[in-house]
């Protein structure tokens, strides 16, 4: 299941056209009318909002508000036990009918029914439910029902499942994982939070028994602690009569027991945790601040709203703060970061972040205390302020337009925040009102006031992750807490701020090309434009409620058409570009310069093509044309810049060396491709021979020829708007002339069968498990889809005889890519980890399900279940930018239509289709077996 994560319901700033009105502090915030509330008899708390986004579908909640921290000692990890039993029986959904129902009506396990379960709170989930029959409805509201109260725990299950969850904690079983479990007791205190890590005790999981599990769900899981949502497009009337009359009849708790709220204690001193692993890569020091909440009650006022957007208003200066500080080429800072962000459901945090450089963590923690104690004793510049202010009255009117076109799904997260912790959902015009005055009437006092509240000497947490090696010592706890405490004083100087003086993206407006010829595509309803400097323009306009503009150009090239020396310089001119500015502004300038907009784009020099990709609100439109115009004629090359970058990568792959897993990548990486040179990885000595010149002159090469490019926007556009701005901003870009073609520079998969069974030193007990298929196929619209249908059906297949009868993985990935060059080609790609002693079985039986396919083919409610799934989501996706760059691209590259036909084209499959696809497929006989096992 999906790890959860909280969602903080950050308010929506916006600007108000009307005159703020004088907005008290101890206010309550009403609750949006949009959203039903209601409690019925038994306790049980439901929320119904309709939503037409996205159309014809519904979003199906259950929420507990328990969780891990509701476990005794031995019961630590039966919550996250209890959410998979949901999957695996209730009262009117014995064993998997459930999955077996919803996969009928294209409603997926693991896409489209997942559940979460986090120390305080779970919620389980039904989501983009086709609301096409009101049979659906109700069968979807009765297995909420029976989540409620009627989760059967049988006990075959159980023991099927134990294997499913030891699977899962060791596929987790990560450094990123293991250094946080370390630091637990530090970031919580010592207090009951520090013992309870969701997935819980691997010794209790194993061996527990039944009845514990069902004394913890009878005693927790009540209507009194829970909550539905349903959030759709229906009537609202309808669907509280359908709850109220499904849902009313769970019983109430009779003598319910008392949900004791946890905290974490306070503590005078900071505590200090260092938290080590072989496997890490970085090292990281982390500078924390605890802070306390208002209560829930609390929380429902203007003063809740104040002091929380004052928090995120200093979290944001101090976070500009760091990361020019890192960017500037500090000593001991390689990156920076700062977030304001949830630790309980009573506390948060400010979260100060440094990667450390050449392992002098005393140093890079002492810089990160200097900047706080900087904030204490000189506040925060008037600069600063007035253009941080002016920058969230700029976003203001831009956050309010998101709102109004949230997704089901979002609208979702913000009841659920309000049921587990009080955070109001006001409605848009109160929000507005409360916005306008809280910010206008903000003064720079106020924020240095919060900001010395916020960085005070208690509840201080200091954190350094990195890794165990023989050669790196690491200060003690006293040394980092007297780095913190003498910061004070040392000789700090006030900040000083850096203030852009002219904004202006274009100074002087480029000449004009024009528009050659206009073509209208009736099959793709597009309309194409050939411009003067011969760059071709397509444009596909639809009604989109979002408001956006999606853009992408791409011309043959990239980095196949560098010699072998060069590619080294290649991957840095694609690393640098993705993070380089225009004319005299850095990447950091241009956020600061579109901040208020709804702007993105980012050049890109990949293998075959160079790409420029990005979006915009249509009144951004402009500004957008701009940055493509100013990204082929005046990037920004910035020495300085350059080098940082070098010198990440340097310590980067400083970082990898000697790491197992490192290891055995490069190995896989050159059996892959027989070793060919230009796929090898990155090394130090190919690092030193990537200078400044050459990557900048591989960047201009790459996007010198304007003519060569097509242009792809799509979106709700305007085209007499659209014209000019193409006219001026496109066809006004440099030409050579000359028609540039990708090189085939014969990088291949290896052929026939190849195993590889690598034994390395791991930490972890655990086999990670590969498998590569790969075939010539031709790249057409029908194999695409025959492709997609295939994998559906083998990852459904590896779900029962992988995960549910052999407890053999947590999940099973199955990838399947088609490939147009440098030749059509399909790969098929199997990944999973499981326990070393299981790895012959499990390769057996990703083999035997393929052998079964190619043999027999599916049974056809195999296929149906593929065939719902995605024609509903070829229904969705219909209506969205990124599916018709996909299809555009496909269309204009290769000539390939993946639209006209699909419906007609899914839904025509036979067993037989899928059957003859698998045969064409892996009768190739090209297979790689990869297996990273533990040495012996």
């Amino acid at each position: 299941m999906i790890k959860y994560i909280i969602y903080t319901i950050l308010f929506t700033l916006i600007i108000s056209p009307l005159v703020a009105q004088d907005i008290g502090a101890d206010q309550t915030i009403p609750m949006d009318p949009d959203i039903r509330i209601g409690k019925l008899d038994n306790g049980l708390t439901y929320y119904i909002r309709h939503s037409e986004n996205p159309k014809n579908r519904g979003e199906f909640y259950i929420v507990h508000n328990v969780g891990a921290m509701q476990e005794e000692d031995n019961q630590n990890g039966l919550a996250h036990f209890l959410e998979h039993m949901a999957f695996n029986g209730t009262k009117h959904f014995p064993k998997k009918t459930m999955l077996e129902y919803l996969a009928s009506i294209g409603v997926r396990f693991g896409t489209n029914v997942n559940a979460f379960t986090s120390r305080n709170v779970t919620a389980y989930n039904i989501s983009e439910v086709p609301l096409i029959r009101e049979t659906i409805i109700d069968t979807v509201l009765l297995m909420l029902h029976d989540w409620s109260s009627y989760i059967t725990c049988d006990s075959a299950e159980i023991e099927a499942e134990r294997g499913v969850i030891r699977e899962e904690w060791r596929t987790r079983d990560i450094p990123r994982m293991r250094l946080s479990e370390q630091l637990n007791p530090v970031m919580y205190n010592h207090s009951k939070y520090a013992e309870r890590n969701v997935i819980g005790d691997i010794n209790i999981i194993m061996n527990f028994k039944r009845q514990t599990l069902l004394d913890f769900y009878h005693k927790w899981y009540r209507p009194d602690l829970q909550a539905v949502i349903v959030i759709g497009d229906f009537d609202v009337n309808m669907m509280e009569n359908k709850i109220k009359k499904i849902l009313s009849p769970l019983p109430k708790a009779q003598h319910p027991v008392q949900k004791e709220v946890y905290s974490v204690p306070d503590n005078r001193e900071p505590l200090v945790g260092i938290s080590t692993d072989p496997d890490a890569g970085a090292m990281v020091v982390r500078l924390m601040y605890k802070l306390d909440l208002p209560s829930p009650s609390e929380r429902q006022t203007v003063k809740a709203y104040k002091t929380d957007l004052e928090r995120s208003f200093v979290s944001e200066l101090f976070k500009k703060r760091i990361i020019n500080k890192a960017a500037q080429g500090n000593p001991y800072i390689r990156q920076g970061s700062v977030n304001y962000t949830d630790l309980t459901p009573d506390k948060k945090m400010v979260f100060i972040m440094g990667a450390v450089k050449d392992n002098k963590v005393n140093e890079a923690l002492n810089e990160l205390a200097i900047e706080v104690e900087r904030i204490k004793k000189y506040g925060f510049t008037p600069e600063e302020f007035n253009e941080q202010q002016a920058n969230m009255l700029k976003s203001v009117k831009l956050q309010m337009n998101q709102r109004k076109n949230l997704k089901s799904v979002d609208m979702v997260k913000a009841c659920l925040a309000h049921f587990t912790t009080g955070t109001p959902i006001p409605p848009n015009e109160f929000l507005e009102k409360m916005s306008v005055f809280t910010l206008q009437n903000l003064t720079l006092e106020e924020l240095n006031r919060t900001a010395l509240e916020m960085f005070s000497d208690d509840n201080i947490l200091i954190t350094i992750l990195g890794p165990r090696r023989e050669n790196i010592s690491y200060p003690s706890e006293q040394e980092l807490i007297a780095t913190v405490r003498n910061a004070k004083d040392q000789n700090i100087a006030p900040y000083v701020h850096r203030t852009l003086k002219d904004t202006r993206l274009i100074t002087k407006t480029p000449e004009a090309g024009n528009i050659l010829e206009e073509k209208k595509n009736d099959t793709m309803g597009t309309i194409e434009w050939t411009l003067s400097n011969g760059a071709k323009v397509i444009i596909k306009s639809y009604p989109n409620k979002k408001d956006i503009v999606d853009i992408k150009g791409f011309s043959k090239g990239g980095t196949s058409t560098l010699p072998e020396e060069e590619l080294a310089n290649g991957f840095m001119a694609n690393n640098f570009c993705q993070l380089m500015g225009v004319k005299n502004f850095s990447r950091t300038d241009l956020k600061q310069i579109n901040v208020g907009k709804v702007i993105s784009l980012t050049p890109e020099i990949g293998e075959y093509y160079e790409t420029l990709s990005g979006y915009a609100a249509k009144r951004d439109l402009e500004t957008l044309m701009q940055m493509i115009h100013l990204y082929v004629t005046e990037p920004n090359f910035d020495q300085q810049e350059f080098n940082h970058q070098i010198e990440k990568i340097k310590s980067t792959l400083n970082n990898r060396k000697g790491l197992p897993k490192a290891e055995y990548s490069q190995e896989v990486q050159g059996v892959k491709y027989n070793h060919h040179p230009r796929k090898t990885s990155l090394t130090l000595e190919k690092v030193n021979t990537i200078t400044f010149e050459k990557t900048k002159q591989i960047y201009q090469e790459r996007f010198a020829n304007a003519g060569d490019f097509t242009f792809i926007f799509t979106g709700d556009i305007d085209l007499e708007k659209l014209k000019p701005l193409v006219e001026t901003y496109i066809a006004s870009l440099p030409t050579t002339g000359v028609k540039q073609e990708y090189k085939d520079n014969h990088v291949r998969y290896a052929k026939g069968k190849i195993i590889r069974h690598i034994e390395k030193e791991l930490t972890t007990d655990k086999a990670s498990i590969s498998m590569l298929y790969t075939a010539k196929l031709p790249y057409s619209a029908e194999n695409k889809i025959l492709s997609a249908a295939f994998r559906y059906i083998l990852r459904d297949r590896y779900m029962k005889s992988i995960r549910e009868e052999k407890g053999g993985a947590y999940s099973v990935s199955v990838n399947a890519t088609e490939e147009a060059v440098p030749t059509n080609q399909v790969t098929i790609e199997v990944n999973f980890d499981t326990a070393p002693f299981m790895a012959d079985e499990m390769l057996e039986i990703v083999q035997k399900e393929i052998d079964d396919l190619v043999k027999n083919g599916p049974s056809s409610s195999e296929l149906e279940n593929a065939q719902r799934y995605f024609n509903k989501l070829y229904k969705t996706n219909i209506s969205t930018n990124s599916y018709w760059q996909e299809t555009l691209s496909d269309y204009y590259r290769y000539g390939i239509d993946n639209f006209t036909n699909y419906e007609n084209t899914m839904n025509g499959l036979t067993p037989s289709d899928i059957r003859k696809f698998a045969k064409t497929v892996f009768g190739q006989k090209n297979k790689m077996e990869f297996v990273l096992l533990p040495k012996k």
